[in-house]
């Protein structure tokens, strides 16, 4: 008979969880979702204004979402956790349920370990975002923008004006918009580079999709820059061909810090080349990340002893709570990167300034909670 009637202790908490999980998932899949949209829609307004202006397809835009996505979830998943929670937490007091449970004697872990099992999944989840799938794809969201903003369907000529052309300044005195073709061209290299000067009779301007412009110049002289001022360098020529990339490629040494992985800035923190005020960068980033990706510890210490205080009207206290507690946690963080972007000793250690705060406010918190 003790091991009939001990089974259904021993299956009580799975029931609970369960539950309790049923009620969780739907708000943080609902908080999570809305923070996406409101993350993405920045990013939407300018992607879909250079489709429209390019004439790219939608599989455009949907491709440089999904190469965003882990970008915008690893800001959104911390504040979806927060929020869904403290609501949580707030209806389950406000409905009893709680002191229901601890009346049938569960206890306190009982009843909250099936969330602590949800911040050890998202705080993984967040290290593997933060540190590689993260920066990855934000670098190929840039990647994918910059070549799509060199996608070129067409340049409007006017004849008796000047055109800028990356490095280029062009005029022609005559000029057909649909041909391309053109008549006394004038071409100016403005990159200070070389001060070299172009003049043909004839030349035909043709557009390279995904790859920028292509002029063709027929019969004309070409003029170098001579160290003697009184001097020139005159060179004719049959047909000159100039190739006008009006985009820059993204390489891995035009990368910013968001578009590196972590073995990355690991590489040039040790890389002797690398410039002490960068590698306090560097070293500041990858703390940030592993302090961002430990927010769900610390939002999980401190909303579960306030969401079970919160009793009545508990989503609008819980939702002014949750921003309240984001301001506090990133606004310690911002403070954390700035102390250790100035000192290079505190360049490791100023950025957990936010979890250690958090973590000591949540065992407090915990810890009163347990006593009441």
């Amino acid at each position: 008979m003790g091991r009939i009637e001990k089974a259904p202790r021993l299956i009580m908490p799975f029931i609970i969880a369960r539950y309790l999980l049923r009620k969780f998932a739907p708000l943080f899949f609902l908080s999570l979702m809305v923070l996406v949209g409101i993350l993405m829609m920045s990013h939407f307004l300018r992607l879909f204004s250079l489709a429209v202006m390019k004439g790219i397809s939608i599989f455009w835009i949907i491709g440089c979402f999904a190469r965003l996505l882990p970008f915008i979830m690893a800001l959104a998943l911390p504040m979806a956790f927060l929020v869904s929670i403290l609501l949580s937490f707030g209806e389950f007091a406000q409905g009893s349920e709680i002191m229901a449970m601890r009346s049938c004697g569960l206890s306190f872990w009982d009843i909250i370990w099936p969330f602590f099992a949800v911040t050890v999944l998202l705080s993984g989840t967040l290290f593997y975002l933060n540190h590689k799938a993260s920066p990855e794809g934000y670098h190929a969201f840039r990647k994918q923008y910059l070549r799509a903003s060199s996608h070129i369907n067409h340049i409007d000529l006017e004849p008796g004006s000047f055109l800028i052309l990356g490095n280029w300044k062009l005029y022609a005195a005559r000029a057909d918009k649909k041909t391309g073709r053109m008549r006394n061209v004038y071409l100016v290299d403005i990159s200070k580079t070389r001060d070299l000067r172009i003049v043909a009779p004839n030349g035909q301007l043709t557009v390279q999709k995904s790859l920028g412009a292509k002029l063709v110049l027929k019969d004309g002289s070409i003029f170098f820059p001579n160290s003697d001022p009184t001097k020139l360098t005159i060179g004719h020529f049959g047909t000159y061909q100039v190739d006008i990339p009006l985009a820059e490629e993204v390489g891995a040494s035009s990368m910013d810090i968001p578009e590196m992985n972590s073995r990355t800035l690991i590489e040039r923190i040790h890389n002797p080349k690398t410039t002490p005020e960068h590698q306090r960068e560097y070293r500041v980033e990858l703390s940030v990340r592993s302090a961002e990706a430990l927010s769900p510890l610390i939002f999980f210490l401190i909303s579960v002893p306030i969401g079970v205080g919160l009793g009545r009207d508990s989503r609008a206290r819980g939702f002014a709570l949750s921003l309240g507690i984001l301001f506090a946690f990133y606004g310690l963080l911002s403070l954390g990167i700035g102390l250790g972007r100035r000192n290079p000793n505190l360049s490791g250690i100023a950025p957990w300034a936010a979890d250690a705060a958090g973590l000591a406010t949540g065992v407090f918190l915990y810890v009163r909670a347990l006593t009441l």
